[in-house]
């Protein structure tokens, strides 16, 4: 792999040593923790009253949950000044005339990334699978879960590392990349809300089109609603819920990686 994409394990050798990203994954095990020694605190304190299930889905819904946080967050940021911080430092036009293409440049850059958006998710198992094997959820729901989460990381990744194509200053990179998420994550559930208030009386087509416009395709909203999900009842509307929201994810990555080659393109005169 070195042979295919040197940049990438370039990527990853300064990313080892950021002192940053140590104290992030260590910040987020050390909360884990906590969150294991609370459930195991209050298991022990209630002498056996309380159902072991209730401990186990406490466990992983709570990891799972910070860990789509954490991802939701860094994830961007690992990728929201890798071009524009070239630009910055001039080093971007000896980057382009190197052997490598660029959508090799791109995808190495972005390959760096996911190595460390895995990584953090990946910190995350060990009390996943304490968490499932103690009464929570199935094994399988669990990873799955856990795959969701990955994606959602990747699928900012490579938008960010779009949006940072496009501009020369990595610091106006990483507010473009906020303004992005804040505007997924935030003012388009508000927009829903706000649309399905003016029009509370309007037809159920008219509601379906709102929700999948403004919500279905949230991460946190995807996730919630595999908690305490009953598969006897996972009909075809949840199903196309799901597959709506992967193709809305999967065109957010193809477009930022788009946008990305297309950024060193421009550099070519």
């Amino acid at each position: 792999m070195r042979e295919h994409n040197p940049l990438f394990w370039l990527e990853l050798r300064v990313r080892v040593r950021e002192k940053r990203l140590w104290l992030i994954a260590l910040f987020f095990v050390g909360t884990l923790a906590v969150i294991s020694g609370v459930a195991l605190t209050v298991a022990l304190v209630d002498n056996g009253r309380l159902e072991p299930s209730a401990i186990g889905n406490g466990l992983v819904w709570a990891t799972l949950f910070c860990q789509l946080g954490l991802l939701v967050t860094i994830a961007p940021l690992a990728a929201a000044g890798r071009l524009a911080q070239e630009r910055e430092q001039r080093t971007l036009a000896g980057l382009i005339n190197s052997p490598l293409t660029r959508t090799r440049i791109a995808v190495g850059k972005l390959l760096g990334a996911w190595a460390f958006v895995l990584w953090l998710a990946l910190l995350a198992v060990p009390f996943l699978l304490v968490g499932s094997l103690w009464g929570g959820p199935s094994l399988p729901l669990v990873l799955g879960c856990l795959a969701l989460n990955i994606l959602v990381g990747w699928v900012l990744s490579a938008v960010a590392l779009g949006i940072s194509g496009l501009f020369g200053r990595s610091l106006t990179a990483y507010l473009a990349t906020g303004a992005f998420l804040f505007g997924w994550l935030a003012v388009m559930p508000m927009l829903g809300m706000l649309a399905l208030g003016l029009h509370s009386r309007g037809s159920a087509l008219y509601q379906q089109c709102v929700a999948y416009v403004a919500w279905h395709h949230h991460p946190f909203i995807r996730l919630a609603a595999l908690v305490d999900v009953d598969w006897a009842l996972f009909g075809r509307t949840a199903l196309l819920q799901l597959g709506y929201a992967l193709g809305v994810w999967l065109a957010l990555a193809a477009l930022g990686l788009a946008l990305a080659v297309h950024s060193l393109r421009r550099e070519v005169y």
